[in-house]
C-alpha cells in the first residue's frame, strides 16, 4: 500500500477534492503497519493522531477492561476525548490482530483546513461519520439485549465473531463467557440444523 493508494481509495470517490488537497493530504498522511495485541493509546495518554484502518481490528475498553466497541476496516481510529476535548483518552485502544493504518496528526489537519477548505469538508464528512458510529453503538447497549446484539453483529458483521477472543465478545456484549458460549452453540446448531 502506497501513499498514493492512500488518495485513490479514499479521496478520489471525493469529487470536491481538487489536486492541490490531495497534495496536501499526502504530504500529512504515513502508512502504518501495527501488530497484533500492541496498545495504540493507553487510558490517560493524549496523542493527536487520528487513522483511517485499511484492515485489521482495534479493541476499545474502559478502565473496568470493558469492552467499548471495536474499530474494523474503512473505521476511524482516534480518541474523541484528546481529539475533540483536548483531554487524556478515557478509553483504550489495542489491536487485535495486525492493524494496517493511514495516520495523520489531528493538530496538523485542522491547521491545514484554513487554507484548504475542501479538507475542512472531508474531515466534517469524517466527525459526522464518527458521531453516527458512537451513537449506533450507545443506542444498541441501551436498547438491545445482549442476544440480540449478539444476533445484530451474526447478521451484519459475522467476521467479528470469529476474529475477537470470546471473552472480549461477551464484554462487549455485557455477559459472561459461558452466556457467550450458550449463544454461539444455539445459533450455530440452529444454522447447521437448517442446512
Amino acid at each position: 500500500m502506497t501513499l498514493n493508494d492512500f488518495s485513490d481509495k479514499y479521496f478520489d470517490q471525493n469529487t470536491f477534492l481538487d489536486s492541490r488537497d490531495r497534495e496536501k493530504l499526502l504530504e500529512l498522511v504515513q502508512f502504518v503497519t501495527i501488530p497484533k495485541d500492541k496498545i495504540l493509546l493507553h487510558r490517560g495518554e493524549q496523542i493527536k493522531q487520528v487513522g483511517i484502518i485499511l484492515k485489521g481490528l482495534i479493541r476499545v475498553y474502559n478502565k473496568n477492561n470493558r469492552t467499548v466497541w471495536f474499530v474494523q476496516n474503512n473505521g476511524i481510529y482516534g480518541s474523541i476525548d484528546t481529539l475533540a476535548l483536548n483531554r487524556a483518552s478515557s478509553l483504550t485502544f489495542e489491536t487485535l490482530e495486525e492493524t494496517s493504518m493511514f495516520l495523520l496528526n489531528y493538530d496538523d489537519l485542522e491547521e491545514a483546513i484554513i487554507s484548504y477548505p475542501n479538507i475542512a469538508s472531508l474531515l466534517l464528512m469524517y466527525w459526522k461519520r464518527t458521531a453516527v458510529e458512537i451513537y449506533r453503538n450507545f443506542y444498541t447497549s441501551l436498547s438491545l439485549s445482549p442476544e440480540e446484539k449478539y444476533l445484530e453483529i451474526l447478521q451484519k458483521n459475522p467476521q467479528l465473531i470469529l476474529n475477537v477472543k470470546s471473552k472480549d465478545l461477551a464484554s462487549y456484549l455485557g455477559i459472561h463467557p459461558t452466556s457467550l458460549s450458550r449463544l454461539k452453540r444455539r445459533y450455530f446448531v440452529s444454522k447447521e440444523n437448517k442446512d
